[in-house]
């Protein structure tokens, strides 16, 4: 049994008062012969090391926890072609029901598609993209087999008094709404979908696409309004795990902190500031406040837990969310050489939650040669058309040589 943290908790109940998914996908297309054996081997490893991934949630008298055998049969679904990947992707997870973590597998003689997803209460950004490698590495015969701990990786104490400012800080900040919203169509939970673009690494890097995602929202926003305001604010994941830990510990530790930016500033000075944002908040401890004042919160009993939790107050009152994940060694060249040249990774895809007002969120991933930058948005907020135009504006900020550019059918 593994108890849910309150942050866990929460994207089960966003997910239940707004309808809005809150699972995260990865999408990879692998080359070579897979068989079934292989594909149930690489999930077993995956429970095996993470058991949670397989189980169901089970309400207790207080709070939630995975619970019960990990069932991975449930966990795999196949398919002959790739027509019911959009469906895929917008079909909740209940996981109440069924595991939380899931595999479409899609093969076509030596092509095969691995749509990896999972219920944010499972995982955080950061340790799904890692399980997904794992799950990739394991295909390959190279998967790693040091035990996890599912505990929380947050350990460092933090001044009440101190923490309750902090989030009466935010809480003002988000009753006081002076930030930009996205000019979309519609707030209402809908489907999503995903455009992305390639780019040159160069020198690129996350404060300079997080300031051009500002500048890109800005542009879009006065293209409908002259008169909108030019702050913009974005939700950005903070690590709490530990930088010494060897294993990876699974359950959402992370914890999210807003930072503010006047989009008509120079890109450069704007991605310095915020980066000078976030290294100020972290020094004053500002990002440990919500984990340290809500884990008592996990013992509350669920029902009462889910009608205070879902609350903008705190979360998903940003202009939009931004993620960029570092690579500095490519997994393309290590699952070729474990494989012995047999399997070799095509392409890879992700997307993320998009909260109910933002209509759309931006996560990169970065290579050491490029960055693909993915924005997952709401159909009914933003037409695939209007997620295209939004994804140029942020690429002609980033000023960057355009490699390729990928629209992703739904």
């Amino acid at each position: 049994m593994t108890t849910l943290s309150a942050i866990d908790a929460f994207f089960v109940a966003y997910q239940e008062s707004s309808g809005v998914l809150m699972q995260l996908g990865v999408e990879v297309e692998l080359k070579g012969r897979i068989a079934r054996d292989d594909v149930r081997r690489m999930l077993s490893h995956l429970v095996k090391r993470w058991p949670p991934l397989g189980q169901r949630l089970r309400r207790g008298w207080v709070g939630l926890s995975w619970e019960g055998k990990p069932q991975i049969s449930e966990m795999l679904r196949e398919a002959e072609n790739r027509d019911g990947v959009a469906q895929w992707r917008n079909r909740p997870i209940n996981p109440f029901r069924e595991p939380p973590f899931q595999l479409l597998w899609i093969a076509n003689d030596d092509v095969n598609l691995f749509a990896f997803r999972a219920h944010h209460a499972v995982v955080d950004g950061e340790a799904f993209f890692e399980v997904c490698v794992e799950a990739v590495r394991a295909l390959a015969g190279a998967g790693t087999t040091d035990n996890a701990d599912l505990k929380n990786g947050f350990t460092r104490a933090v001044n009440v008094t101190d923490a309750l400012q902090k989030v009466q800080q935010l809480r003002r900040q988000a009753q006081s709404d002076k930030s930009a919203r996205i000019a979309v169509r519609s707030t209402a939970a809908g489907p999503i979908a995903i455009v992305e673009r390639d780019l040159a690494r160069e020198q690129l890097n996350g404060w300079q696409c997080a300031g051009a995602w500002m500048k890109a929202i800005h542009a879009w926003n006065r293209s409908r309004d002259p008169m909108t305001t030019s702050l913009i604010s974005l939700e950005v994941p903070v690590s709490l795990r530990r930088r010494r830990d060897h294993h990876l510990s699974i359950g959402n530790q992370i914890s999210p902190l807003v930072l503010y930016g006047d989009a008509t500033q120079p890109l450069e000075d704007l991605a310095q500031q915020l980066k000078q944002q976030l290294s100020a908040a972290m020094r004053q401890r500002t990002h440990l406040a919500l984990p340290s004042l809500s884990a008592s919160a996990k013992f509350l009993p669920w029902e009462v837990f889910r009608r205070i939790a879902a609350s903008p107050e705190l979360t998903g009152f940003a202009t939009s969310h931004f993620a960029w994940f570092e690579h500095a060694q490519t997994i393309h060249d290590e699952v070729s050489r474990a494989s012995n040249g047999v399997l070799q990774i095509v392409d890879q895809q992700i997307y993320t939650p998009v909260c109910l007002h933002m209509g759309a969120a931006v996560a990169a991933l970065a290579w050491p040669e490029r960055a693909q930058v993915f924005l997952t948005h709401r159909l009914n907020a933003l037409s695939t058309n209007d997620a295209n135009v939004l994804l140029d504006l942020m690429v002609q900020e980033l000023d960057a040589p355009h490699l390729s550019r990928q629209q992703v059918a739904v």
